[in-house]
Order: C-alpha cells, then sequence, then structure tokens
C-alpha cells in the first residue's frame, strides 16, 4: 500500500464527481495524502480523447476545438486546488503521476466495438509519456431505469433493460482489463450491490401517473445511487418534471468515492473512513461504505494495482 498518491483521470461528467468527496475523505485519514488531477469534457468518450490528444500532437500550434477543464485537488492542502482550461498532455505533464485511470463514455460503455482502436492508441501514448504510471479502468455504471434507452416501461431504446446493460458494460470493461492488464476501480458494481441491498427499491413510475404531480412534488426516487428527478420551466414557459437519468446523485457520489478509497489506497472504507458526506445520512454513509468494499472485494481483477 502506498500512503501517498498522484491520481489523475482522463474522463468526463463520470469520473470529475470522483473530486467531489475523495479528497475529503483521504484528508480526515492520518498519514494519507492524495493529489487528484481531472481532464474533463462532458460525454467524452475513449475515441475523441484520442483524437483530441492526436490533434494536439499533430499541430501543438492549432486551435483547440474543445478545451478540456482541468481539475488538480490536494487533500493535503485544500487552499492549492486548481481549475484551468487545456488539454490532456498538460495534466499529464503537470505532476508525476502514480495512477491515471481511462473510462468509457457512458453512452457508448454498452458497446465493445466503440472501445477500440482508440483504447489502444490512448494506452500506448500513456505508456509511453508516462512509464512510471500504473493505468487503471474506471467501471461505469448502468443507468437509472427509468432512462428511455433502457426503460422497463415499454420498448426500450437500446433493446437491454438496467441489467442488460451492466452485464454489457462489465464484460466491455473486463475485455479490454485483460487486454490491456489493468486493475477496474468497480464503480458500476457498486452502484448494482447498492441497488439490490438498498431495502427501498426504485420504480419507474408510467407517464400518466408521473403529469398528475403538481408542484412541488415529485415521483418516488429513492433506492438507487444514480439520476434524480427536478422541476425546470420548459419552453412553454411552465414548470415540468425533468429527469436525470444516468449521472450519480448525492449517495452515489459518495458511494463512488469510497470505491476509489478502497481501490487505491487498499484500506476498508468500512474500518478507515471517517468522513460523511454532509448531504447524505450517517447510517446511509455507513451502509454506503459496505457497498464500496463490497464491491472492490468481490470483482474479479486480472491485474494489481500495485506489484
Amino acid at each position: 500500500m502506498k500512503k501517498s498518491l498522484k491520481v489523475m483521470m482522463i474522463g468526463n461528467s463520470f469520473s470529475i464527481c470522483v473530486g467531489k468527496n475523495l479528497p475529503n475523505i483521504v484528508q480526515e485519514i492520518d498519514g494519507l495524502e492524495l493529489v487528484l488531477g481531472s481532464a474533463y469534457i462532458g460525454g467524452c468518450s475513449l475515441e475523441t480523447h484520442w483524437r483530441n490528444l492526436d490533434a494536439i500532437l499533430q499541430n501543438p500550434e492549432a486551435p483547440e476545438k474543445e478545451a478540456y477543464q482541468l481539475n488538480i485537488w490536494y487533500s493535503e492542502d485544500p487552499e492549492k486546488n486548481q481549475k484551468y482550461s487545456g488539454n490532456v498532455k498538460q495534466l499529464l505533464e503537470a505532476e508525476d503521476w502514480d495512477i491515471i485511470s481511462i473510462q468509457q463514455a457512458s453512452h457508448c460503455s454498452s458497446f465493445p466495438e466503440t472501445y477500440q482502436p482508440w483504447a489502444d492508441q490512448l494506452l500506448d501514448y500513456l505508456h509511453k509519456n508516462a512509464p512510471n504510471a500504473k493505468v487503471v479502468i474506471q467501471q461505469t455504471w448502468a443507468y437509472r431505469r427509468d432512462d428511455g434507452r433502457i426503460t422497463d416501461l415499454g420498448e426500450p431504446q437500446w433493446g437491454f433493460h438496467q441489467e442488460g446493460m451492466y452485464e454489457r458494460l462489465t464484460a466491455s470493461y473486463r475485455a479490454l482489463a485483460e487486454h490491456a492488464g489493468c486493475f477496474v476501480i468497480p464503480t458500476g458494481l457498486a452502484v448494482q450491490l447498492t441497488r439490490q441491498n438498498d431495502p427501498l427499491k426504485f420504480k419507474e413510475i408510467p407517464a400518466d401517473q408521473k403529469a398528475l404531480l403538481s408542484w412541488p412534488d415529485l415521483p418516488p426516487q429513492a433506492g438507487d445511487p444514480a439520476g434524480r428527478s427536478y422541476w425546470a420551466k420548459g419552453e412553454d414557459g411552465e414548470l415540468h418534471i425533468g429527469a436525470d437519468t444516468i449521472h450519480l446523485n448525492v449517495r452515489g457520489e459518495y458511494l463512488q468515492a469510497c470505491v476509489w478509497f478502497r481501490s487505491l489506497f487498499g484500506l476498508s472504507a468500512e474500518k478507515y473512513v471517517t468522513y460523511d458526506s454532509s448531504a447524505v445520512g450517517k447510517n446511509d454513509c455507513a451502509f454506503l461504505r459496505k457497498m464500496a468494499d463490497l464491491a472492490v472485494d468481490n470483482f474479479e481483477q486480472v491485474a494489481p494495482l500495485f506489484d
């Protein structure tokens, strides 16, 4: 186990949320330090990451079509935290990183044909330009059941439901991990285990029932660490219920941070994490820490994080 780590994430909205809780978790544990970097573009796939990086390599003077948001968090001194625009190459050169994570965009994660050759090209660049860093893969998660692409009500657009999305994305990530010899941070398994073990189960309600609700009432949302519903004003000037069915909510963000802590430092979240999210109840935090440990302990790895 290493007590001081520098970790860089090449990802999207499914990775930048790690920064919301993980530095705080590490800060409260004596003897541990973390520098956490994030290269973020929303919805960015492995293909887009490589194309963006390759464009910079081919012509460093060319203007970027879309700059990354770069963040660096310092657990030992949050006043040093940084946020600026740039590219993956700049963040890679900002620190001597111990670990670099990659992941697929969530909308591509269930489709294995979207991973290659982009993953290999990105991995080859990282191995050559950060030879001392371990490259790991974050397993992302299946959407909430009321996402139209995997809905339980009617025909899902993708032809499979939540369980099918989880099985497909897990197979795709495992294939990449086996091919590349990478350790996997199993956030997706932790989300699925939380869904299975939460005494409250999320249930999608039909559109006609949702239409009967009036502000500020919302459909039931308990039982899932991903997704949230909300009221927003539409083009007609009226309030309508909207839903984010893909991103982690505050429970899921805390769960994810605990999974990363357990994976990176090799320490039980149940035993060592004392930080509770201000947005999540104390007992629920304890439950989520248990789910994080359960996921890491039960995900069959193809490679260790450290030799």
